[in-house]
């Protein structure tokens, strides 16, 4: 029966398999957590090794690829070199395939705006994302402070998502007519409001003033004119006769 080897063992026969032309003394008594230690290198070593051979499985088959056909070199060689390999397959198989000197640029041209367009899009993309979490963000902010519930701010939120979709397909209702139309007038209404409130006050302040000076004209004099205004003295009538005071 074969001796059972210990994972320094095993190590040290991978380091002397690695490197045939050094020597390496023997490992001695294993120490308290070398163990560990060893089977950790072990297994790096043989992730590293598993690794390794697919790499060199995949390079000789694009040796052998490369090495039957010279024509795919190049094309891989103008590939690196452009950095596209539908332009390396049009510069190399151009020819081949019918298409002119004008059809290979108007192809080439096209294919930079459909890049541009395509990166242009990805940075959409990303800002929409970007704004999608500004917007959630938003909406809790704003919802906390109006003491909304978490149904309400999905409600929300779930109403401004239809909106939106209808406005993709250039759908349209009352009620989407009606949040405009409210969304419109609000600062007209509030102003409209503030204003007639104010000339609302104005106006009964006056009425108020008109009724007290109304109603102190009507009351009657207090005793001895207090409080009161002074009784009206009657005109006397002067006497004209030629026997007045002839007795």
């Amino acid at each position: 029966m074969a001796e059972k080897k210990n994972s320094r063992q095993k190590l040290l026969e991978r380091v002397r398999a690695k490197y045939p032309d050094r020597t390496f003394a023997d490992l001695g008594v294993e120490q308290e957590g070398a163990a560990d230690l060893d089977d950790a290198i072990d297994e790096m070593l043989e992730e590293y090794s598993t690794r390794q051979a697919t790499y060199d499985e995949n390079d000789n088959k694009l040796k052998s690829l490369l090495g039957t056909d010279p024509d795919i070199a190049e094309v891989i060689q103008s590939w690196v070199e452009t950095g596209d390999p539908r332009v390396a397959i049009v510069d190399k198989f151009g020819d081949e395939l019918g298409m002119s000197d004008e059809a290979k640029e108007k192809f080439k041209t096209n294919l930079a705006g459909w890049k541009e367009r395509r990166a242009q899009n990805d940075a959409l993309s990303a800002e929409a994302e970007s704004n999608w979490e500004n917007s959630l963000n938003a909406l809790e902010e704003w919802g906390n402070a109006k003491n909304l519930s978490l149904e309400q701010k999905r409600d929300v939120m779930l109403r401004l998502l239809a909106v939106t979709f209808n406005g993709m397909v250039n759908k349209y209702g009352p009620e989407d007519f009606d949040m405009a139309l409210r969304s419109m007038n609000y600062d007209t209404d509030v102003a409209a409001a503030r204003a007639a409130g104010e000339v609302a006050g104005r106006n009964a302040k006056i009425a108020a003033e008109r009724r007290v000076r109304s109603e102190a004209n009507t009351m009657p004099p207090a005793v001895g004119n207090q409080g009161g205004r002074a009784a009206e003295k009657k005109p006397t009538t002067k006497n004209n006769s030629p026997w007045a005071g002839v007795k």
